[in-house]
């Protein structure tokens, strides 16, 4: 539907300045999303630690090749969260300042500070309270469009439905297992890192999560930190993963989890979805538990990954039904 809107950008792929009688290149355009653009400028300033990261000693083609490879993922982000913000255009969707501020404000009780300490915490992360403002507002717009498009949708709303019978396999699967009886429960912070990640990007993510350890360390609650820091839908819910037994969750989060005792914090957790905060908030041992104790329970993680899978599926569904157009 956007495909004949996109002409002058088609056209104008450079922006160039003159220089003692001739043209020099300043930037260029790298992708065309519906009727706006990405430009160089903005992939290189999202990944130039990774950049940076590529060793000049290396042959001229392999800098080239690493090089691109860094900058195409960088530009697939870019084009996702332009998909979104257009989409946010499209809805109408709006935040207002009073809404940002509420979050700046709860950010700030949370972690007991004054402005003052505010600011200057901000400061010695490279970050303003504008930049923070921008994150939040662009977390609500996010979160708002989802329910727009939930409630707009009700093929999306399907995909998210748990059935009577979806609660019956999980239950029959984990729950009546003759080795599944001891179970904790526990929530989790999650930085994630996504798949291919350079080392720096994966350092910078560290570095985040590293930054949150020490606030909780500090005594911040871990709950409230889960709701502003995690990448994981369950940081709505305070970081609440519920009960689960050896076997629900992957290896090196289970070996951590069941390693703690009730009230016990993890250092950070590796795993393939990036960095955990794991807090152990009950533990237990016993045989089955009936099915109508734990449904609840299984709804929720069941809910948790349809969600996830349906939103994966959705910006597949919208960058087919757009104009994207790379020419990087």
């Amino acid at each position: 539907m956007y495909k004949h809107t996109v002409k002058a950008f088609l056209v104008v792929g450079a922006l160039l300045v003159a220089q003692n009688g001739s043209a020099r290149m300043i930037d260029r355009i790298v992708a065309v999303v519906n009727s706006d653009a990405v430009l160089l400028s903005e992939v290189d300033t999202r990944c130039q630690a990774a950049l940076d990261e590529v060793h000049s000693t290396l042959p001229i083609d392999e800098v080239v090749k690493r090089k691109r490879e860094i900058r195409l993922k960088a530009l697939d982000e870019l084009v996702d969260e332009l998909l979104f913000r257009q989409q946010v255009r499209e809805n109408k969707i709006t935040v207002t300042p009073e809404e940002v501020d509420r979050q700046v404000e709860q950010l700030i009780k949370v972690n007991n500070l004054t402005q003052k300490q505010f600011s200057e915490a901000l400061k010695m992360e490279g970050r303003t309270v504008a930049d923070l403002k921008k994150e939040f507002r662009n977390q609500l717009e996010r979160q708002k469009l989802i329910d727009v498009q939930m409630r707009n949708n009700p093929e999306m709303r399907a995909k998210v439905q748990v059935s009577e019978k979806d609660i019956d396999a999980y239950y029959q699967t984990h729950y009546l297992s003759s080795t599944a009886k001891e179970k904790v429960r526990a929530s989790h912070i999650l930085f994630t890192i996504p798949p291919g990640a350079e080392p720096a990007e994966e350092k910078k993510i560290r570095e985040r999560a590293q930054k949150v350890m020490d606030q909780l360390k500090k005594g911040s609650s871990f709950a409230d930190m889960a709701k502003q820091s995690s990448d994981d839908p369950s940081g709505a819910m305070g970081g609440d993963l519920g009960w689960f037994r050896r076997g629900d969750m992957m290896a090196a989060f289970e070996k951590a989890a069941f390693g703690l005792k009730k009230g016990q914090q993890s250092d950070l957790v590796r795993t393939k979805l990036g960095f955990h905060i794991i807090l152990v908030t009950d533990r237990a041992v016993e045989g089955p538990q009936k099915r109508k104790s734990v449904q609840n329970e299984i709804r929720s993680k069941l809910y948790r990954e349809k969600f996830r899978l349906t939103m994966v599926e959705w910006m597949k569904q919208l960058r087919r039904n757009s104009f994207v157009e790379y020419k990087l």
